[in-house]
């Protein structure tokens, strides 16, 4: 199964008093590595004061920069997504995770995002799978 980190995942392993911080860490103990989009990364860096934390999980191999992912050639797709769901809106970062769990049948996305990602669909009508905290 290909995991997927979203941005909160992320922001909540790196910040000890964030409500989801034992949940993040169980799932990097348990889980990692993480595969991610740059827009993943891009916004979850922009919790922080500098990229340092974040760069430091792809250097250590916790977070994988998803080869089979590329914005320039999914675009269609994101942009797609996007506008489908403009009413929210969606985030370029969450528009990138649906369409990268669209594009591998044996994958789940680690998110605290659970009002989007339960809302989201892949190939049009099937739901995201994800893992999300304890309510």
């Amino acid at each position: 199964m290909k995991r997927i980190a979203d941005t909160g995942l992320i922001v909540a392993l790196l910040t000890r008093n964030d409500p989801f911080h034992a949940w993040a860490l169980h799932a990097f103990q348990q889980h990692a590595p993480f595969h991610v989009c740059d827009a993943v990364l891009g916004e979850a860096a922009s919790f922080f004061p500098d990229p340092l934390r974040v760069l430091q999980l792809v250097a250590r191999r916790d977070l994988i920069l998803d080869p089979a992912f590329d914005l320039a050639d999914e675009l269609p797709r994101v942009l797609a997504l996007a506008t489908k769901y403009a009413a929210r809106p969606m985030a370029l970062a969450d528009a990138c995770l649906v369409r990268m769990s669209e594009l591998t049948e044996r994958g789940k996305i680690w998110t605290v995002d659970r009002a989007d990602f339960a809302a989201y669909r892949r190939h049009g009508r099937q739901s995201v799978p994800c893992e999300f905290p304890p309510e």
